[in-house]
Parts: structure tokens; sequence; C-alpha cells
């Protein structure tokens, strides 16, 4: 399994990572530890989570799963605050999560901390306001409860600009990175990247088969298409990807050990799908209620 440096620390990711959420969905919490350990097994040390995912129920799953592995994984989730105004939505609550997403996951800190779907400014202002969410990632770090922050977005490349250029010290971000273009994700690679890249801040994929619509089904894209794609850019540390049964952890793994794409193979790639009118099967994939899910139950779940 390759790995890569995340952002400007000394950590080694492995460039595939296994999302919660589509973990939880593997039917029992048996079947998903047993995934997670298959993973681990051949070198997948990635493992994300969030605190709303299933009310809470993937990270108990995630808790399970690793249980007595936590040492092996670069363990992340995130905190869900954005939508609820202050004081919840803030220093205040954000703590609280904190104390549930330990307690749930079985472990006394976290790798990393994302703030979740920061997609607007009156998230962005009220974030680095007074008794804002950024607070509560100071108090974390300083309580060695976490060791590294970020954020994440789903449609707004211009909330990360804004969220990177405020000049809070994340260490990574979790963003589309899609061969379709779902979500806004050319938007992302070309506007957001670049900050990235000169503030040395890890980035993490998202989104490569739109959330879950799996287009791999109609002949859209493959999954060694998507990691090839998104690992074509040097600054993604990892591309996260769901996962809900076993037999699906070893076609990942052969597609992490190709070749990242070159940037002449990703542009004749991306014409590729516009000229079979891929990127309009992409604009199906911003419908946001498809943004965490939906569509399940349906064949191969290569979610994220």
């Amino acid at each position: 399994m390759p790995k890569r440096k995340f952002g400007r620390h000394d950590e080694m990711l492995s460039v595939v990572g296994l999302g919660g959420h589509t973990l939880h969905m593997s039917g029992s919490k048996e079947e998903a530890r047993k995934i997670a350990l298959d993973a681990i097994s051949k070198g997948v040390n990635f493992f994300d989570n969030a605190w709303d995912y299933h009310r809470g129920k993937a990270e108990e799953t995630m808790g399970f799963a690793l249980e007595g592995h936590r040492d092996e994984v670069f363990l992340m989730t995130k905190v869900c605050t954005h939508n609820k105004p202050l004081p919840e939505g803030g220093k205040e609550g954000a703590m609280k999560m904190l104390e549930d997403s330990l307690r749930r996951l079985k472990t006394d800190h976290l790798d990393l901390w994302m703030i979740h779907m920061v997609n607007s400014e009156e998230q962005l202002e009220r974030a680095y306001g007074p008794g804002g969410v950024l607070e509560a990632l100071d108090q974390a770090k300083k309580d060695g409860k976490v060791r590294y922050t970020g954020f994440t977005g789903h449609t707004d490349p211009k909330a990360h600009v804004s969220i990177l250029e405020k000049g809070y010290p994340f260490d990574a971000i979790l963003m589309p990175v899609s061969g379709l273009g779902s979500l806004s994700s050319r938007a992302f690679e070309r506007e957001v990247m670049p900050i990235c890249v000169e503030k040395n801040v890890a980035v993490l994929g998202m989104k490569g088969f739109g959330g879950s619509k799996r287009p791999q089904l109609h002949g859209k894209i493959n999954v060694e298409e998507i990691v090839r794609y998104s690992l074509c850019y040097p600054q993604v540390t990892s591309h996260c990807v769901g996962i809900d049964k076993i037999e699906y952890i070893d076609p990942l793994i052969a597609a992490a050990s190709k070749t990242p794409m070159t940037v002449a193979e990703r542009e004749a790639f991306v014409a590729r799908l516009k000229a079979n009118d891929g990127e309009s099967y992409a604009v199906y994939l911003k419908d946001p209620h498809h943004i965490d899910g939906g569509d399940q139950g349906h064949g191969p779940y290569f979610a994220v």
C-alpha cells in the first residue's frame, strides 16, 4: 500500500482510506470489523467518520471495529456544529460532541478532528467569531485529545478559500476530488488546491464516485480510474472511499497500487467523460440529498 506524507507533518497515510458512513452499512458491527481488519492487514491506515453519521451509530460501529487496533490507524472524525446557532454551534457544543465521539470510538484521542461541511460565509464567520468552533479545536489540542485539525466542505470552493485565507493553521482539508467532476470538484481542484500547496495543508479527497451513486455500474468510471485520477494530484494525501462489503477491499487495494494518472492522462480522461456525457451525469450527482449517502443498497458501494 503506497503512503503519502500528511501535509507539513511526518505522518504517513495510506493513499486510500475507509469512510465510516458506509462501513456502518455493512450489516452488522461484526461484519464492519472484518472489513476494517482486512483493510488494515493490507496497509490501509486512514479511517474517517463524523459525529452525526447515522445519528452517532457510525462512530459506535467503527469503535467496535477498531477495538484492539486503535494504534494501527490514523483516526479522523468531524464535529458537526455547522447548522447550529451559538453556543451549541460553537465551542460549547463542539466540546460536548468531542466527548461523544471519543466515547463512541473507544479512544482517548483523535488523530484528526475536522469541522464538518463549511459551505457558506455565514458558517465561516461563526467559526472564527467569539465562542466559535475554532476555540474548541484549540482547547482540544491543548487538552491532548486531538493531534491535528481541519475542515471539510462539499459544495462551495469559495468558502474553502476564505477559511484558509483567514489564517487559522489547519493541518488538513477534506474536499471533493472526482474524476466525474461531481459536487463542483473541478473548481475545488482548480481554486483550493494551490492554496493548500502554498500553506502546506494536506488534502484528503472524497466524492470520487459522486457520493454513493455508483457510476461505475453505468459504465462511466471504475475504482481504478477514481483512485488514479485523485492521486494524480501530489498534494492529495489520501482518497476516502466508502465500502460496505469485504470483497471490495481487494479492488481498492489494487487500484491504490497503480501509478497515478499523468496530467496528460487526466486531461484525456476528463475529455473522454465529457464526450460521453459524463459531465451531465455529474450534474445529477450534485443533488444535495446525496452528499452523504442515498441510493443505498444497490450493488457495489464505492461511495465517497
